[in-house]
């Protein structure tokens, strides 16, 4: 199950359709609301049954149809970028993760050079994933990118603060200053 969270009964009116020896609520839903919940990743490859549960979602439960493709999605995507943007410059927070990294593959896509990430490195991630982020997009990928280095205020800002809440907090004041 996903990171030591559990769901201890389903809400109101759900049932519980799934469990596992360390889930006993896995899976539960509502068929008159058409209300669904998972205690897992069904997104993810080795999740078995993840795909059909996906699919049998979309196209029998919310009834969308087949027809999309990635590269249906990556061109309108594209477009509306575009669109938006017109001729403008584009300034890009890129965090190395897949989020900000899909957001600035699109909007190079769609405004080429007009694109300028900055990468803060805050000393938080892995050893030597700064260094890849910025040969990725940088150097790999042709991005205009900026590299700050402000491991030293992140760590600072850190020191002894041990809930995780509270180091949430203080990650996000640090970006903000």
């Amino acid at each position: 199950m996903s990171h030591a969270d559990a769901i201890v009964e389903p809400p109101k009116g759900a049932a519980t359709t799934a469990s596992t020896p360390g889930a006993k609520v896995a899976v539960f839903e509502d068929a008159h609301r058409r209300f669904y919940g998972v205690q897992f990743h069904p997104e993810v490859s080795h999740t078995q049954g993840g795909q059909e549960l996906l699919e049998r979602f979309l196209f029998e439960a919310c009834g969308a149809l087949p027809t999309w493709t990635h590269t249906n999605i990556i061109e309108k995507s594209v477009d509306d970028i575009r669109r938006q943007i017109g001729e403008e410059r584009v300034l890009c927070a890129l965090s190395g993760g897949v989020d900000s990294a899909v957001a600035a593959a699109l909007v190079r896509k769609a405004v080429g050079s007009h694109l300028l990430c900055v990468f803060v490195d805050t000393g938080l991630l892995r050893m030597h994933e700064a260094d890849q982020v910025e040969e990725v997009f940088g150097n790999r990928l042709g991005m205009d990118l900026v590299r700050y280095d402000a491991a030293d205020t992140f760590l600072q800002a850190l020191s002894g603060v041990t809930d995780p809440e509270e180091k949430r907090k203080v990650i996000g004041e640090a970006f903000i200053r």
